[in-house]
């Protein structure tokens, strides 16, 4: 099935979404005119979703379906543990807030309801909680289902108040790795103990991941060459390797349950996989698909599935 082709003018790409979300959030708090929410200037994007088969050697891709077809912005798709559902961040214009979407009824519910924003939003692996970057006071919040619109920050322990625009959080080892929206830097942090390890500067705005049937995580660093390169980091040792380097200016990408990284770079899906001497393999042309500026992306847990996120149609 061919996802329809998108007509968007004048989108572009903004370095740090999450920074001019956070200074609109800002302004808005400060307005005298309570009566009038001013609305957010985002990007257009919605989230489509495709079956996937890395094993297909014609096409990885299959089935595209725009899931949100809202004309605002639709962003930064995670599936559950299940792969039965995907947590998203939504705008209704004027705020951003935390969705789902069932993979098997098609529908869609919101998650939270507050006067304050939440993206990057983050399952649990037990399904029970979801974390999110928030503007409230210390950055990465966390509720449970069925309060999730009362949560609590998570680092608490430390009272760490950066401002936070990604994070990745290994709940078995209570590790977090996260990217300072305002340092450009990553940082590793415990929430029970509440150890603070700087990992490293100069890191373009990208999410950190926890590779996959390991404890480590993988993060974006530009090298003082210019060249960017996703590594790997051990939080029991400090230890940093450098993985594979990017082909092109996105930094986003996923893990897939086969220890690949797929990313997307100039209209085209590319996979490497960890442990092979290869390089970035182009393995489908989004562009052909229909879809414009694809960006991000997130790969199911039993590897069956595969959403993008691209200009709104």
């Amino acid at each position: 099935m061919r996802v329809s082709r998108l007509h968007t003018s004048n989108f572009h790409w903004v370095s740090s979404i999450i920074v001019m979300v956070s200074m609109l959030v800002c302004t808005a708090a400060m307005s005298t005119e309570k009566s009038e929410r001013p609305k957010l200037e985002l990007p257009k994007t919605d989230i489509y979703l495709f079956d996937l088969d890395l094993r297909n050697t014609d096409s990885v891709i299959s089935n595209g379906t725009n899931i949100t077809q809202q004309q605002d912005y639709d962003n930064q798709p995670f599936f559950t543990s299940d792969s039965a559902s995907f947590i998203f961040s939504s705008s209704d214009g004027y705020q951003i807030d935390v969705y789902e979407y069932f993979l098997e009824t098609k529908q869609t519910r919101r998650l939270t309801n507050t006067s304050a924003t939440e993206f990057s939003p983050t399952p649990s692996p037990d399904n029970q909680t979801i974390a999110f970057v928030s503007d409230r006071n210390g950055g990465i919040w966390a509720g449970k289902r069925g309060s999730i619109n009362n949560p609590n920050w998570v680092l608490e322990s430390s009272n760490n108040r950066e401002p936070v625009g990604y994070f990745a959080w290994n709940h078995a080892t209570h590790d977090l790795v996260y990217w300072s929206r305002y340092g450009f830097s990553l940082a590793l942090v415990n929430q029970l103990t509440g150890s603070y390890h700087f990992v490293a500067g100069n890191t373009p705005p990208s999410t950190p991941h926890i590779i996959p049937d390991t404890n480590n995580f993988s993060f974006v660093h530009r090298q003082m060459n210019g060249q960017v390169w996703i590594k790997e980091l051990n939080p029991t040792t400090k230890a940093i390797r450098p993985l594979i380097a990017l082909n092109g200016d996105n930094t986003n990408y996923t893990w897939s349950p086969d220890n690949s990284i797929l990313m997307i770079q100039d209209g085209q899906l590319y996979r490497w996989k960890m442990g092979t001497e290869d390089n970035w393999k182009a393995v489908a042309d989004l562009t052909k698909l229909g879809l414009k500026n694809a960006n991000r992306l997130a790969v199911s847990p039993d590897g069956s599935k595969l959403a993008i996120v691209a200009a709104a149609e």
